[in-house]
């Protein structure tokens, strides 16, 4: 668990008060959207904030991975964006995130740039790397 002392993850508003205070209660460092931004900031615009300040992003809203506008700034600021996917009510998502930590730690490591990766109850998979956003937008033109 060394690594994952080092890291601070901010969850977004979807995740609500519960899964942030079970994370914490396991010792992770936790920010929460609402102590940072208010209820109507724009997904682009905490995504980058997060980068900037070089936290960890956990959602549930896989839509953000379509967003051109909100992909392009995480891109931009080297935002890590996990996204929790699946039926799940609140306590298994706190216990699917916390099964998962050391596996979270090792992808925030190994990959070391901007990424969306999907948690999921059978393990963590990455969904978005720079090169392969890059290669898509190369395609596009």
């Amino acid at each position: 668990m060394n690594g994952l002392r080092e890291l601070v993850f901010f969850t977004d508003r979807d995740l609500g008060r519960q899964f942030p205070a079970a994370l914490r209660q396991a010792g992770l460092q936790i920010e929460q959207h609402d102590d940072h931004f208010g209820p109507e900031t724009l997904d682009e615009e905490w995504i980058g904030e997060i980068g900037r300040r070089g936290w960890v992003a956990v959602t549930r809203d896989a839509r953000i991975r379509y967003s051109p506008l909100a992909l392009s700034v995480l891109m931009e600021f080297g935002t890590q964006l996990f996204v929790l996917v699946g039926k799940l009510t609140t306590a298994e998502a706190a216990e699917t995130f916390l099964k998962w930590r050391e596996r979270i730690a090792e992808t925030v490591a190994g990959e070391r740039g901007p990424f969306i990766a999907k948690i999921r109850r059978d393990g963590v998979h990455i969904w978005l790397r720079r090169k392969d956003w890059t290669g898509r937008r190369a395609g596009q033109t």
